[in-house]
C-alpha cells in the first residue's frame, strides 16, 4: 500500500484551523481584513442567514470581498469590534460565537450585534462560512443600505 503524501502534506488540524481563525478575527479588529481576504479559497461560499439587505449566499472572493464587503464596511460610522466569546473547533470545521462591542451605524444606531459563525477550512483556506446574527439589528441600523458616500 503506497503512501499518499500530498494529502497528509496538506492535512490542517482543527487546532490550526482555530488558531488560524483566532488570528483573522484579530487582524480584522485591527482594521486589517487583508488576512481574512486571503484566507478565503477562490470558491468560498459565503452565507449571510436572513432577509436583510446583505443577507443571500455568495460565490467566489471576488463577489465577496466586492459585493458584499464594501456595502457592510460602508455602513458604519464606527465598525464594531468583534469579540470571540467562544470557539470550538472540530475536523474542518470553525465555530466562533461573538458578540460587538463599540459599533455605530451611519445613521447613528448603536450596533453591537451577537455573531455565530460555522466556517469549514480545507488546507487553510476558509472554503464555507455561515454567519447567524440578529437581523433585526441588522434592518434597525440599515446595514447594507447605504453605498460609501451615502448618507443616512
Amino acid at each position: 500500500m503506497s503512501k499518499n503524501y500530498t494529502q497528509k502534506e496538506n492535512t490542517i488540524t482543527s487546532k490550526e484551523n482555530k488558531e488560524l481563525v483566532r488570528h483573522l478575527f484579530e487582524e480584522v479588529n485591527k482594521g486589517n481584513s487583508q488576512p481574512f481576504v486571503d484566507a478565503m479559497a477562490e470558491d468560498l461560499t459565503l452565507t449571510l442567514i436572513g432577509t436583510t439587505p446583505i443577507s443571500g449566499t455568495f460565490k467566489g472572493v471576488k463577489e465577496v470581498s466586492e459585493k458584499v464587503m464594501p456595502r457592510i464596511m460602508s455602513s458604519f460610522k464606527s465598525q464594531p469590534r468583534v469579540v470571540i466569546d467562544r470557539l470550538i473547533a472540530e475536523d474542518d470545521f470553525v465555530v466562533v460565537v461573538a458578540h460587538g462591542e463599540g459599533g455605530v451605524a451611519k445613521n447613528g444606531h448603536p450596533y453591537n450585534n451577537t455573531y455565530c459563525h460555522v466556517m469549514r477550512l480545507k488546507n487553510g483556506k476558509l472554503v464555507e462560512s455561515t454567519e447567524y446574527l440578529d437581523t433585526s439589528l441588522v434592518n434597525a441600523a440599515r446595514i447594507g443600505q447605504y453605498g460609501p458616500n451615502d448618507q443616512p
